[in-house]
C-alpha cells in the first residue's frame, strides 16, 4: 500500500467519523450518506484551509441548482477581512475504496459550475424559490458586498488525485473581477499534513524580474545555524506579492491590525503619496522569514523564496497595498528594506514567533504562539496521554495538530489485526479532540457565542490571548484537563440533541449559543467532573438542553431581520438580544439541584443567589478595581456601588475567604452588566 493509498483510507475513516454529526444541506441527486459525507468533507477541509492560511472564517453553505437549465454549484465562501478578495470553495467528493483519479475535463467542470454562482451572485440574478435561508443569506451577501471586492479565488477541494495541475496557468478577467484557480487535492492535503507545518507556505520565484531577481546582501555563519540576506525591495514587487496571497503572508497564524485609521499607518500612507522618493529613509522596513531562499551563482542575487512570512511589516505592506489600490499612488520610486532570515523548517513554529516579538518595534503586533507546540498545548497533551477514561478502557486523544491521530495511528498498519484493533479501543474516533475544537468548546462554556461564530482562527487567538503563559514542561492537574474533556462532552453532546431535534440550518450556531447561554445563567456550575465522571450528560440537563435549543432558535431566527444571519451571530449585539429575551427562562429544579454548590452552607440557597455569588467569585481583584475606577470616571456607577466593588477587590485578594452577602451578590452582578454593555468583547 502505498502512502496516497494509507493516507485515503485513514481520511476517509475521519470523514466516516465526522459525517455521524454532520446533515446534507440540500439535495442534489446524490444519497443521504454520500450527501453527509461531502459535506463532513468540505467541514474537514475548511479547518484545514484555515489553518493552512488559505481560508479566513469560511462558512459552509452547499448550494446546488440550476438557472436558465445551466447548473451551479458551491460549498463555501469567504471574504478575508484585509483584503478585498471574495472565496469560492466547491466539493468534489468521491467515494471508492481506492483514491480516484481527476482529470482535467472534470476539473474544468467543477470550476465552470462555481464561475456560473459567481456570475450569477454578483448580478443579483439569485430569485429561485428552491433556495433556502442559509443560501439566500449567502446570496444577499455576495451581492451587497460586490463592489468592495475586485478578485475572486475558486477553491476546488477533492479528496481525488488530480492527474495534471494547471489551475495556476488559469488567469481570466470575469468583468471588473480578476479570477484565479486553486486546488486542494488528496495528494496536497497528504503532504500539508505530514509536513508538520500549520500553514501553506508561500512560494516565490523572483527570476522573471528585471535582473533576473533582486539584488542582496548575504550573511551566513553555519556555526550560527541561520542564514540572512538584506535586500531592498520594489514597492511594486512587495504589492504585487500582497495582491496575489493576501494575509497569508503576514506572521505565521496571526493577524494584525491593517486598516489605515493608527497614527503610523497613516503616517505610511501619507509618505506613500506625497513623498515616495523619501519612503526608504523614512521607513524602518520590514522583516521576513522564510524555509529557504535561493540565489544565483554570485550569491548575490535572490532567485526565490519559500515559506515566505512577513514577521514585522505587515502595516508597511498592506499600507503599500492600499495606496496603489485606492489611491491610485505611482509606486516606482518606493523601496522597501527588507531583512530576511531562513529558519529551517522544523523550527519555524518555535522561532518566528520569538523573531516577531523581538524585531517588532514599528508598530506592535500581537505576538502570541498559536502554534500546536505551544506548552500550554504540549502540556494538555502530556496529561490526556496518561488519564483514562472512567472505566479503564479508553482514553481521550488530544491531537496538537489535525493529522496526528490518524499518524499515530499508522504505526501499527503494519502489525497484526489485534494490535490494530487494541489501538482503536483505547483511543475511539469519537474521543478525538483537536486545539481548534478546544478552543470553540471554551469560548462556548465561557459564554463568548459571538466570537465562537467567527471562526476557527479568530476564536482561536481570542482563546490563546485568555491563557496564562505556562513554561516548558508545564501540565494541567488531572481535575483540569477532566473538566476541559468535560466541556468537549457537553458540546458535543448538545450538538446530537440538536441533530435528534432537526435543528437547521445554522444548527453550530444555535448549540454554541445555548451552552453558552445556559453555562451564563448558571454561572458556570454545571458540574463538568460529573459529566467527566458518566461521559455524557446527565438526565435533568439533556432535558433543559432539549427545552432550550428550540427556544435559542426561535430568538436567532427572529432577530436576524434583514441582516446576514451569518455575519448576525457574529456580533455582540446578538448575544445580548439573547440573554435579554431569555430573562423569564428558568432553570429546572431538577437541574438546579444538580449544580455545583458555591460552598459550603450554600446547599440550600436559591439557584438565582448561589448564581450571584458564583458569578462574582468568577471576577479577580484587578477586575474588581477596574470596574470600581470605570465607574468612579464615568459616572456610570454610584457611590454605594463603587464601595460594594472596592470590598469584592479586598476578598478576591484575599483569595475568596469570604464571600459576598447576598445583597452584596445581587448588586454586584447588575454593576457587571453594565461594565460588560459598555465592553464589549
Amino acid at each position: 500500500m502505498t502512502d496516497l493509498q494509507r493516507f485515503h483510507a485513514e481520511f476517509m475513516a475521519d470523514i466516516i467519523a465526522e459525517a455521524s454529526s454532520v446533515g446534507a444541506s440540500a439535495d442534489d441527486g446524490v444519497s443521504p450518506e454520500n450527501a453527509f459525507k461531502e459535506n463532513a468533507f468540505t467541514n474537514i477541509m475548511l479547518e484545514d484551509l484555515e489553518t493552512a492560511g488559505v481560508l479566513e472564517s469560511p462558512t459552509a453553505c452547499y448550494f446546488a441548482n440550476t438557472v436558465s437549465r445551466m447548473p451551479f454549484k458551491i460549498n463555501a465562501f469567504a471574504f478575508p477581512e484585509e483584503d478585498s478578495r471574495l472565496d469560492l470553495v466547491i466539493t468534489d467528493f468521491r467515494t471508492g475504496v481506492q483514491p480516484y483519479k481527476l482529470v482535467g475535463s472534470e476539473i474544468d467542470r467543477n470550476f465552470k459550475l462555481a464561475l456560473r454562482f459567481m456570475t450569477l451572485a454578483v448580478e443579483g440574478k439569485h430569485s429561485s424559490p428552491d433556495s433556502g435561508h442559509e443560501e439566500h443569506a449567502m446570496l444577499e451577501e455576495i451581492y451587497s458586498r460586490r463592489e468592495s471586492f475586485d478578485r475572486v479565488q475558486l477553491i476546488l477541494i477533492t479528496n481525488a488525485q488530480v492527474v495534471q495541475r494547471k489551475e495556476k496557468e488559469r488567469k481570466e478577467e470575469v468583468g471588473r473581477y480578476k479570477v484565479s484557480y486553486e486546488i486542494w487535492d488528496l495528494e496536497r492535503l497528504r503532504r500539508f499534513r505530514s509536513s508538520g507545518s500549520t500553514h501553506e507556505p508561500v512560494m516565490l520565484d523572483l527570476s522573471e524580474l528585471k535582473g533576473g531577481g533582486l539584488p542582496c546582501v548575504p550573511v551566513s555563519d553555519d556555526q550560527l545555524g541561520y542564514q540572512t540576506c538584506v535586500s531592498i525591495l520594489p514597492g511594486a514587487v512587495l504589492h504585487d506579492w500582497y495582491d496575489t496571497y493576501g494575509t497569508r503572508l503576514l506572521e505565521l497564524n496571526v493577524r494584525s491590525y491593517l486598516q489605515a485609521k493608527g497614527k503610523i499607518n497613516k503616517e505610511i500612507l501619507e509618505t506613500l503619496l506625497t513623498k515616495p522618493k523619501q519612503f526608504l529613509a523614512f521607513n524602518n522596513g520590514i522583516t521576513i522569514v522564510a524555509e529557504e531562499i535561493v540565489v544565483d551563482a554570485t550569491g548575490t542575487i535572490l532567485t526565490g523564496i519559500k515559506g515566505l512570512q512577513i514577521v514585522n511589516g505587515g502595516q508597511t505592506t498592506a499600507s503599500i497595498h492600499r495606496a496603489k489600490k485606492d489611491n491610485q499612488a505611482d509606486l516606482s520610486h518606493v523601496f522597501v528594506q527588507a531583512k530576511i532570515t531562513v529558519v529551517p523548517a522544523d523550527q519555524f513554529e518555535f522561532m518566528v514567533p520569538e523573531i516577531s516579538r523581538l524585531s517588532n518595534t514599528q508598530n506592535k503586533v500581537t505576538t502570541i504562539d498559536l502554534g500546536a507546540n505551544n506548552a500550554f498545548h504540549v502540556g494538555v497533551e502530556r496529561v490526556a496521554k496518561k488519564t483514562w477514561a472512567p472505566g479503564e478502557q479508553s482514553m481521550w486523544f488530544y491531537e496538537r495538530a489535525r493529522g496526528g491521530f490518524q499518524t499515530e495511528r499508522s504505526k501499527y498498519s503494519g502489525t497484526s489485526t489485534a494490535k490494530r484493533a487494541k489501538f482503536d479501543l483505547q483511543y475511539p474516533t469519537t474521543q478525538r479532540i483537536l486545539k481548534e475544537d478546544l478552543a470553540r468548546y471554551s469560548n462556548t462554556w465561557d459564554s463568548l457565542p459571538h466570537l465562537v461564530s467567527r471562526g476557527g482562527q479568530k476564536n482561536f487567538e481570542r482563546f490563546m490571548s485568555g491563557i496564562k503563559k505556562v513554561e516548558k514542561g508545564w501540565e494541567p492537574d488531572q481535575e483540569y484537563f477532566k473538566a476541559l474533556i468535560g466541556k468537549a462532552i457537553l458540546y458535543r453532546k448538545t450538538q446530537q440533541i440538536a441533530k435528534e431535534l432537526k435543528i437547521k440550518p445554522w444548527t453550530i450556531n444555535i448549540v454554541t449559543y445555548t451552552i453558552a447561554l445556559l453555562a451564563d445563567r448558571t454561572s458556570r456550575r454545571i458540574d463538568l467532573i460529573s459529566i467527566w465522571d458518566r461521559q455524557g450528560l446527565s438526565t435533568a440537563l439533556t432535558a433543559q438542553m432539549k427545552q432550550w435549543l428550540p427556544k435559542v432558535e426561535n430568538v436567532l431566527n427572529s432577530t436576524v431581520g434583514d441582516k446576514n444571519p451569518g455575519e448576525w451571530f457574529k456580533s455582540e449585539n446578538c448575544w445580548r438580544n439573547l440573554r435579554e429575551a431569555s430573562v423569564s427562562w428558568e432553570i429546572s429544579k431538577t437541574l438546579g439541584r444538580e449544580l455545583v454548590a458555591v460552598g459550603e452552607g450554600y446547599e440550600d440557597v436559591s439557584h438565582e443567589v448561589q448564581s450571584n455569588i458564583a458569578r462574582c467569585l468568577q471576577v479577580d481583584a484587578q477586575q474588581w478595581l477596574k470596574i470600581q475606577l470605570w465607574g468612579t470616571e464615568s459616572g456610570e456607577l454610584v457611590d454605594w456601588q463603587i464601595g460594594i466593588a472596592n470590598t469584592l477587590s479586598g476578598y478576591a485578594a484575599q483569595g475568596w475567604k469570604r464571600n459576598p452577602s447576598e445583597k452584596q451578590a445581587k448588586h454586584a452582578v447588575a454593576m457587571l452588566e453594565i461594565y460588560e454593555r459598555s465592553h464589549p468583547r
